[in-house]
C-alpha cells in the first residue's frame, strides 16, 4: 500500500496525493530518494565522469556544462580528492537536486586512482572522461552520441577549443577542429591518423567519447589518461573512429613559459613512442610512410615547447643547467633520428629547425627568443 502511494504521488496520477506531497516536505523527499534509487539501477546511454581535485576555481561550471545538456540518458559521476569543503559542500547541493549525479570520494594518491574509480561506479554504454575545468559547449553530448549511434563508432572526438584567458579575462582559443575526421578500416586509420596527428587532437584523450569495452581495454593496459599512450592503445583497438566538429569541448590551452618543466622533455619522448609503436602496427598499409612522417613533425613540435619552456620561462633553470639540458635533447638519438628524416621536408617547421639540426645550443636559445617576439608582434616564423 505504501509502495502504490508513493507511486501515485511521484507519476502525479493523484491529484489530491499530488498536494499533500506538496504540503509535506519530508514526504517529497522520500519521493524523490525512492526515484533516485529505481533510476540509478539503471544503464544509462552515457556516463561522464567529472575528476575534481583540489580546489578548482571553476568546478560547478564544469558540472552545469554537462547538466545543460539536452541529453536526458545521461549519468554523472563526480569524483572527488581532496576537494576543500565549499567545493565540496556544492556538489552535494548539486547532487542531492540532480538525480543524474553520483558523488563518490577517492583517498587514493595513487595516479590514476580517481579515473578508476569513476569508471568503477559509471554504467554507461559510452564513456567520456573530463577534470574540473574543462567544460561541453550546449547540445555537444547529444550530437556525440547521435554520432555513435549513426556510425556505430568506439572513439568520438569532439572539436577542441583550447582556451587562455588574458588579464582581462577575456577568452582567446584555438580551435581543433573534429569535422573531417573518419575511419574504419586499416587504409583510412593510415589517411586519417596523420590528421589527428598534425591537428594536435590525439593529445585530447579529455572530453572524447569512448565505448566502455575500449575504455576499459585502455585502463587494463595501464595506460596513463591525458597521454598520448591512451589515445594509442585506443586507436589500436579501434574499429571505428568518428569527429563530431558540431560538439565543442573546452580546455585550457598549455601554458609553455609559465613555469619550468624539468619532466616535460620525457612525456614527449614518451607521447612519440607510442605514436612510433602505433605507426609500426599500421606499416604494411602505410606503404607511403605518411605515419612516421607524422611521428617525426609530432617529435619536432614537442622539442621545440621543451626548448620554449626551458628558455622562456621566468625563473627556470641557470644557465650551466640550461646549457646542459639543451645539450641533452639536442644529442638525443631520437632528435637525430628526426633529424635526418625531416631534413628534406622540413619547410614551414619554423626558426629552430636549423639550430636543431646543427646542434647549436647557444642558436637555439637566440632563435627561440627571436621567435617569440615576433610571435608578439604577429610575424611570420616560417
Amino acid at each position: 500500500m505504501q509502495h502504490l502511494f508513493l507511486t501515485c504521488i511521484a507519476t502525479g496520477d493523484h491529484p489530491h496525493l499530488m498536494t499533500g506531497c506538496t504540503m509535506n516536505g519530508s514526504l517529497l523527499l522520500a519521493v524523490e530518494r525512492t526515484e533516485n534509487l529505481v533510476r540509478r539501477g539503471s544503464h544509462p546511454r552515457l556516463s561522464v565522469i567529472l575528476i575534481v581535485e583540489g580546489s578548482p576555481s571553476y568546478t560547478m561550471r564544469a558540472l552545469e556544462s554537462i547538466q545543460n545538456q539536452d541529453l536526458y540518458d545521461l549519468q554523472i559521476v563526480v569524483v572527488c580528492r581532496g576537494v576543500v569543503a565549499g567545493v565540496r559542500h556544492s556538489l552535494e547541493v548539486a547532487a542531492d537536486r540532480d538525480i543524474h549525479i553520483d558523488l563518490i570520494d577517492v583517498e587514493d594518491a595513487k595516479r590514476g586512482a580517481c579515473l578508476r574509480a569513476g569508471f568503477a561506479a559509471s554504467r554507461g554504454s559510452q564513456i567520456i572522461a573530463m577534470n574540473a575545468d574543462e567544460w561541453f559547449a550546449p547540445q555537444s553530448l547529444s550530437k556525440m552520441v547521435n554520432i555513435a549511434c549513426d556510425t556505430t563508432a568506439d572513439i568520438v572526438l569532439p572539436t577542441v577549443s583550447l582556451d587562455r584567458y588574458d588579464a582581462h579575462r577575456e577568452r582567446h582559443s584555438r580551435v581543433l577542429d573534429a569535422a573531417h575526421i573518419s575511419i574504419d578500416s586499416k587504409s583510412s586509420m593510415v589517411a586519417g591518423l596523420p590528421q589527428l596527428i598534425l591537428g594536435g587532437l590525439v593529445v585530447q584523450t579529455s572530453g572524447v567519447m569512448y565505448s566502455r569495452s575500449l575504455f576499459e581495454a585502455c585502463l587494463l593496459c595501464d595506460k596513463v589518461f591525458r597521454t598520448v599512450g591512451f589515445m594509442a592503445c585506443a586507436l589500436s583497438q579501434t574499429r571505428c573512429v568518428s569527429g563530431c566538429g558540431d560538439a565543442c569541448f573546452h580546455t585550457a590551452a598549455p601554458k609553455l613559459t609559465d613555469a619550468f618543466d624539468p619532466t616535460m622533455y620525457a612525456k614527449v619522448s614518451d607521447d612519440t613512442r607510442a605514436l612510433d609503436e602505433l605507426a609500426d602496427s599500421l606499416s604494411e598499409a602505410d606503404s607511403g610512410g605518411r605515419l612516421k612522417l607524422a611521428s617525426q613533425k609530432f617529435y619536432f613540435a614537442g622539442l621545440v615547447a621543451c626548448i620554449e619552456n626551458l628558455c622562456l620561462s621566468p625563473h627556470g633553470v641557470s644557465s650551466i643547467e640550461r646549457s646542459a639540458r639543451m645539450r641533452d635533447m639536442l644529442d638525443a638519438p631520437r632528435t637525430r633520428q628526426m633529424v635526418a628524416a625531416l631534413k628534406d621536408n622540413h619547410r614551414g617547421l619554423g626558426l629552430l629547425f636549423g639550430p636543431i639540426a646543427s646542434a647549436k645550443p647557444a642558436r637555439c636559445v637566440m632563435c627561440t627568443h627571436l621567435a617569440a617576439f615576433l610571435n608578439r608582434t604577429g610575424a611570420k616564423t616560417a
